[in-house]
């Protein structure tokens, strides 16, 4: 039997879950304006956590100093990390994504790889399945992930980095 692995992967994660929660609050959606994850904005120090899309085109960058990434975007909003409210979306991720296999590994707080060898009965269509978690995650919990398909986890790692947000990709 030839393994199948799926890689979920979420989409500037960081990021992502501060937009949900300052959307149930009324606020800005963070990933549809220049804004970052990390540091404190108040003091302008730290270094980049996350980014939003509009923010790399300004050239911010992960892991550069907040200060950087202002002289690059003047306007950038800084959202401080709030490192509780990423542990409870890591877990409601997590949960949705521990229901359709029987072998789930946390590769990080935002990652998981599951093996879904031998699942063809259940999920006769891994792309299809692979839509399904994609979509659920994103209507039930409000950010998007990629998932990548492949024979072992380098290659469904590969695929879910092919192009982002909110894919699906195979390498087989």
């Amino acid at each position: 039997m030839e393994r199948l692995i799926f890689h979920i992967d979420v989409n500037s994660a960081f990021l992502s879950w501060e937009s949900v929660k300052r959307l149930s609050e009324g606020g800005d959606d963070l990933r549809l304006i220049p804004a970052i994850v990390g540091g404190d904005p108040q003091k302008r120090t730290g270094i980049v956590l996350a980014k939003s899309i509009p923010a790399k085109k300004y050239g911010v960058m992960t892991g550069e100093p907040v200060s950087m990434a202002l002289r690059k975007c003047p306007g950038l909003v800084i959202a401080k990390p709030d490192f509780r409210l990423y542990e409870r979306c890591s877990k409601a991720f997590k949960a949705i994504c521990r229901k359709y296999a029987p072998a789930m590994e946390s590769a990080s707080i935002d990652e998981v790889f599951l093996d879904m060898t031998g699942t063809g009965r259940i999920y006769p269509d891994p792309i299809k399945t692979a839509y399904e978690i994609k979509d659920r995650i994103r209507d039930e919990l409000g950010f998007t992930v990629n998932v990548g398909i492949g024979r072992s986890k380098l290659c469904a790692k590969m695929a879910s980095d092919f192009e982002k947000p909110d894919k699906v990709h195979t390498l087989f």
